[in-house]
């Protein structure tokens, strides 16, 4: 393709991007999710790969959905983003290339959901659940983004709940075993816990731009220090508790190693930087979040080919997918060793 043809293309694509928010939930929240794939395939004791084409499909469902709420914020949002002061993707621009990104994206989701809901009536609950809480989260006359509580829980559900729970039921549709009932209910309380962290820390980082506009969010109905409070001392414990109980459930070492590597990186960047890990804290490195992005889904891939050889192309496919995000955090980890390791010998020299 000469660069003539391709220029159209990139730009094309650059928008699309840019509409369906691709970056704001790629890598952040996919990663974590096929994380729990590789997990739950533990507990089944089979090989993922060859699940790789039902684990795109699951990727092709998750992409659909995550482009349709993208569309449906920024639709919905432009009046309030205006008088906010707030970029919107859609101001300015022709209706037509959004509403036929809608039709495409409600259409692909429709042949998706009925396929989850063949694979087993759970999984098409839960697929259709992702889609019903991002509806009513944004568009009118529902819109529980503007009516406190329930906004945080719906985007919570639709973002992390019914995503996390899905890919445990498709697991066990797709290998016809049965997975453990406190994993489902693990899973679930962690998913959410997540959820209700990531719309709060939304939330928190638009609190003065959403009370200009007059949006009645949650953080601005109870206050910024609340919802901090609230977010710290209730939601982060209940989430480090469950996330506690699914490792002890899957039973893998793996994940527990790499929590330790995880936590000497965070203490490395803390000394470098003089900025701890925040739990609740907008314009800061997040508590666990590179964990559940990085680590989370590598420990259990090592897990599933140390089991299964044929498992190692898994990473390799992870890696393809989220890459940018890995190499940067491997990159980090060599230099924050060869430090100590220089350290260290200079100590003894």
């Amino acid at each position: 393709m000469s660069r003539v043809q391709a220029a159209p293309l990139q730009g094309f694509s650059g928008q699309l991007a840019e509409i369906a928010r691709v970056q704001d939930w790629w890598s952040c929240k996919f990663s974590p999710v096929l994380a729990t794939f590789y997990a739950s395939a533990c507990l089944t004791g089979l090989p993922v790969w060859p699940l790789l084409p039902q684990l795109l499909l699951l990727l092709l469902g998750l992409t659909v959905g995550a482009t349709y709420v993208s569309v449906i914020n920024d639709w919905t949002d432009q009046a309030d983003d205006h008088a906010g002061g707030k970029y919107n993707r859609l101001a300015n621009k022709s209706r037509a290339f959004p509403t036929i990104l809608l039709l495409l994206c409600l259409g692909t989701g429709l042949v998706l959901g009925i396929y989850f809901w063949r694979c087993s009536p759970l999984s098409g609950l839960l697929y259709l659940g992702s889609w019903v809480a991002f509806s009513c989260y944004s568009l009118p006359p529902i819109r529980l983004k503007k009516r406190g509580l329930a906004g945080v829980l719906s985007d919570a559900a639709g973002s992390h709940f019914f995503p996390q729970l899905l890919t445990v039921s498709l697991v066990a549709a797709w290998t016809d075993q049965t997975l453990p009932t406190l994993w489902y209910a693990a899973v679930g309380v962690w998913a959410l816990a997540c959820g209700l962290r990531n719309i709060l820390l939304h939330q928190l980082d638009d609190v003065e731009a959403d009370a200009q506009a007059g949006v009645t969010t949650w953080v601005t109905l109870r206050g910024a220090r609340f919802a901090q409070r609230f977010g710290q001392f209730v939601v982060f414990p209940v989430e480090v508790l469950a996330f506690g109980s699914m490792l002890v459930i899957s039973q893998q070492l793996w994940p527990v190693l790499l929590l330790l590597v995880y936590a000497g990186l965070e203490v490395f960047k803390w000394r470098l930087w003089s900025s701890p890990p925040m739990v609740l804290q907008p314009n800061s490195r997040i508590m666990l979040g590179e964990y559940y992005e990085v680590f989370y889904p590598l420990a259990f891939v090592l897990a599933l080919s140390a089991r299964h050889p044929i498992d190692g192309w898994v990473l390799a496919l992870h890696l393809l997918l989220f890459g940018l995000r890995f190499w940067q955090t491997l990159r980090l980890v060599g230099w924050a060793g060869s430090l100590v390791v220089r350290k260290i010998l200079s100590r003894v020299g």
